[in-house]
């Protein structure tokens, strides 16, 4: 086995550790050679002795920074510079998932034959903000010994925010871009691709791709993702090792949703879930890069897409103004973003002649574009 250290964030209000995390931190102890995990927050007596089953390196921190500031927290404070290099692997995880539907061994054999120097289970490739999903992430031996890990999280990671768009930024596509794009390392997934919500179409990554876990915000929605949630435990029942009840009695504590095991019917009986797809784009990044290299520009918006953009084709930019929402939709408390200014639609003077990147939705989009009269300094992501 390949000398590889795993770093566990975990998280749950109350502290309580459900049966599925032991199992998931069993599975990882069977490829890892030294685990550590860190909580954000707080964790229960009980869920202590459970941790402890699996290691004596046990970290709790403030809940602020999601999971990339719990991972920050132990390359920064826990893990020299040095000792790193020692590691043939490094892997992120966190318990935001169930699973795995098969054992870790099997999924690390089939990826020692993928050349690439970082992995994950899927990802999204055919939107602008290109990136593999963070919840579980393998870094190989060029990235450690370049230590590209410490000197990202070093610089680019707020372990103190409390905005989540800030983590899809700064860690999930953040990451993905400065290792991909800018440092040429190359990447894989272990599913195939699917540019499908993982969510909310997750029967279809495990029937289609093999997607060997099921994230929990799957059965966050019940009264929209009726059939999707139906199929994907039917799939887990009949179709896996897994044993489904983990999943049950996590989603009955979590989410109040109360299905017996033996509700659980065949995948006959069932209605298909229709597709949901995530938005494709309606310009490249060249196209992106091009419209705003022309001129001084802002954004329009301020919310993941708005954020996203503005790391991606801003943060480094001369150009960039600040963000753009319609009239009264600023929120209170969010003047400021990125150290930049949210302006409201009637307070920028200067319109004519700035160009205006739309980092909204494509519904949004459109309202916007029918309610401007001048559309020629005007891009679409979506």
């Amino acid at each position: 086995m390949k000398k590889r250290i795993c770093i566990f964030s975990f998280y749950e209000k109350s502290g309580y550790v459900d049966d599925y995390v032991r199992v998931l931190l069993k599975e990882l102890s069977l490829v890892t050679t030294r685990l550590i995990i860190v909580v954000n927050g707080s964790v229960s007596d009980c869920g202590r002795k459970i941790f402890l089953e699996f290691s004596n390196e046990i970290y709790i921190r403030d809940n602020t920074g999601y999971d990339a500031a719990a991972y920050k927290y132990i390359l920064m404070n826990v893990l020299k510079e040095t000792e790193m290099k020692l590691y043939e692997e490094v892997i992120f995880c966190n318990d935001t998932f169930f699973g795995p539907l098969c054992s870790w061994k099997e999924i690390f054999k089939k990826m020692e034959h993928v050349s690439c120097d970082f992995w994950g289970l899927n990802g999204f490739f055919h939107v602008v903000f290109a990136h593999i999903q963070s919840y579980f992430l393998v870094f190989r031996k060029k990235i450690i010994q370049e230590q590209l890990l410490y000197d990202y999280f070093k610089r680019y990671i707020d372990e103190t925010t409390s905005e989540m768009n800030d983590v899809y930024c700064q860690f999930e596509t953040g990451l993905f871009d400065f290792l991909g794009r800018q440092r040429g390392m190359k990447y894989a997934m272990y599913a195939g691709e699917c540019n499908c919500d993982v969510y909310r179409y997750s029967y279809a990554y495990l029937k289609e791709h093999r997607l060997p876990i099921v994230k929990k915000k799957t059965f966050s929605k019940p009264e929209e993702d009726f059939d999707n949630i139906w199929c994907t435990l039917s799939f887990v029942k009949y179709e896996t090792a897994y044993d489904v009840n983990l999943i049950l009695n996590s989603i009955r504590r979590v989410y109040g949703l109360d299905i017996k095991y033996d509700e659980i019917q065949t995948i006959d009986r069932y209605r298909l879930p229709d597709a949901v797809e995530v938005p494709s784009q309606q310009n490249d990044e060249e196209q992106i890069e091009q419209f705003l290299s022309e001129g001084d520009f802002y954004i329009y918006g301020a919310g993941m897409y708005a954020s996203k953009a503005y790391w991606r084709f801003a943060r480094d930019s001369q150009r960039f103004l600040g963000f753009i929402v319609s009239d009264g939709r600023r929120e209170s408390g969010r003047e400021i973003l990125f150290g930049y200014p949210v302006f409201e639609w009637t307070e920028v003077k200067d319109i004519p002649g700035k160009r205006i990147l739309l980092g909204i939705g494509k519904d949004c989009s459109l309202e916007i574009v029918k309610t401007i009269k001048d559309t020629s300094n005007l891009l679409r992501i979506f």
